[in-house]
């Protein structure tokens, strides 16, 4: 009797411990099966930014860090378009929907207090030196270093100016680069989780 009583614990120990095995597998496989929640701070490489009534697929993501201050762009995608979302945290939430420009003639340099663009006077509002590097890259993952001027225009509107020179060459020497477009309301945004795979480039790109 003892003998069996001891064969029927033991078969019951073992039982639950299965149980508890199978449970434990269940949960792991139901959390790899439910989408991941994008946010603005790990938007991905392949994840959907829908917006302007379109779906712009994240191609690239880069960090930029100005002596530890720390702000976001990602390079989105639709078809032949491409925007730049800026993503800022600061004393609050601060998002960019931009695009490149070419500004006729291009703005002087070093950046100017003022400029004029589109029939609106944007006004310096902050400039300076910040590293970046690129997240979703195979090869160039470490951009260099950027000369940056970001101004304020009529509404909500944003324009900004990037040098990109070589270490050691004057500020003012380098390729210019010009964004323009608006802050918006990061509510406005939805935000879907993607396949981690570009959807624009080629795989041996």
């Amino acid at each position: 009797m003892a003998v069996f009583l001891l064969a029927l614990l033991v078969l019951v120990a073992l039982g639950v411990l299965v149980l508890q095995r199978l449970r434990r597998q269940a949960a792991q496989r139901a959390r790899a099966a439910r989408p991941r929640d994008c946010t603005l701070f790990d938007l991905r490489l392949g994840d959907i930014v829908q917006a302007e009534a379109a779906d712009w697929v994240v191609e690239d993501r880069l960090l930029y860090d100005q002596d530890g201050f720390q702000w976001l762009e990602y390079l989105l995608r639709d078809s032949g378009r491409s925007r730049w979302l800026v993503v800022c945290e600061d004393d609050w939430l601060e998002v960019g929907w931009l695009e490149a420009v070419t500004m006729v003639p291009p703005p002087p340099l070093p950046p100017p207090a003022e400029l004029s663009w589109q029939g609106g006077t944007y006004r310096l509002r902050e400039q300076g030196i910040a590293s970046v590097t690129a997240s979703h890259r195979r090869m160039n993952q470490r951009l260099g270093r950027c000369r940056f001027a970001d101004y304020s225009g009529p509404g909500e509107r944003v324009l900004g100016l990037e040098i990109w020179s070589q270490a050691g060459a004057a500020p003012t020497d380098g390729e210019l680069e010009v964004t323009a477009g608006r802050l918006i309301d990061p509510r406005s945004l939805t935000l879907l989780p993607g396949d981690g795979r570009s959807v624009y480039r080629s795989a041996t790109g």
